[in-house]
């Protein structure tokens, strides 16, 4: 999804490819992309890449723009220089639409290759079996909510409809709870260097979405995982403010948003120390609360401090 910039960020982001760091150039590329002036946002990209190496996410972001921009050698030349910088994610370079133009160009089979072999070098010791089954319990438990939005539009959130689309939402979601505490007391809370980073996440996505007994009894074990730098901590955060907030306890980090009572509006549920939340954010690598709670329409009002 893009998101277009305002008028005044637009002419600042243009006015300032002159004389910038290799961050600037990064983050006016990026800019750019997002308002879709996708020739500018990839010479961005090339005048950073003039100062230094770039890493495989921003080689492949510019493969992106000089693709929408068509240019398709330099999206070839930026996309084999994200495969030789380790890029690794076949299944989103074959879905990606920005890249759909260059795939009947001969030398996206090369890229595809070489991105093959960097996914085959890294997965190769993993328990390939329990990779697959987590990541189809993954498409199990997204499936259906990624279809709430435009259920609610053609039926109405209080019709009788979205009632058993929420019937079918619960017992999936206790199917899925089944299987991954089977896994769990099996095979531990398998991190990252096992399954990969998808897999992974299926392990929360599901805890995330079960009773609060079964989040609380396997917090620690989660909590255990990410000391050890095998599972995400912001996930971790996010299922820490869920259990404070179904305890009725003040949240840590803002995650969680509820509706109000009154207005019929999303709000940010209770924060302790609301004044310490982009510190306490920053620390699990999450970003600014402010950016956050716009995808609800919210503005967080609140000064931030740092002890």
């Amino acid at each position: 999804m893009k998101f277009i910039l305002t008028l005044s960020l637009l002419c600042l982001s243009l006015c300032s490819l002159h004389a910038q760091s290799f961050t600037d150039y990064i983050r006016i590329g990026d800019s750019l992309y997002q308002a879709e002036e996708y020739h500018e946002s990839a010479q961005a990209y090339e005048k950073a890449f003039l100062l230094e190496e770039g890493n495989a996410m921003q080689h492949y972001n510019a493969a992106c723009s000089w693709a929408l921009s068509g240019d398709t050698i330099q999206s070839i030349h930026n996309l084999n220089l994200a495969a030789e910088n380790g890029w690794k994610n076949v299944e989103h370079l074959q879905r990606d639409t920005d890249l759909k133009s260059i795939h009947s160009v001969r030398a996206w089979d090369n890229v595809l290759t070489k991105v093959k072999a960097n996914l085959d070098e890294y997965e190769k010791d993993f328990n390939k079996p329990l990779k697959e089954q987590l990541e189809h319990i993954y498409v199990k438990d997204q499936m259906l909510r990624q279809l709430y939005a435009e259920a609610e539009n053609k039926f109405g959130s209080e019709s009788e409809e979205m009632s058993y689309f929420w019937q079918l939402v619960s017992e999936q979601d206790r199917k899925n709870e089944e299987e991954v505490i089977k896994i769990i007391e099996n095979h531990g809370w398998v991190g990252k260097s096992t399954v990969g980073g998808k897999a992974n996440m299926t392990l929360w996505l599901v805890i995330q979405h079960a009773p609060l007994e079964t989040q609380e009894k396997y917090l620690p074990v989660m909590k255990e995982s990410v000391l050890n730098g095998e599972s995400n901590g912001r996930h971790l955060a996010m299922l820490e403010d869920r259990i404070l907030m179904r305890n009725d306890k003040p949240q840590t980090y803002g995650s969680q948003i509820v509706t109000d009572e009154e207005t019929g509006r999303q709000k940010v549920y209770e924060v302790k120390d609301p004044e310490y939340i982009n510190q306490r954010r920053k620390q699990v690598g999450l970003g600014p609360i402010q950016d956050y709670v716009k995808r609800w329409g919210i503005q967080w009002t609140i000064e931030q401090k740092e002890k």
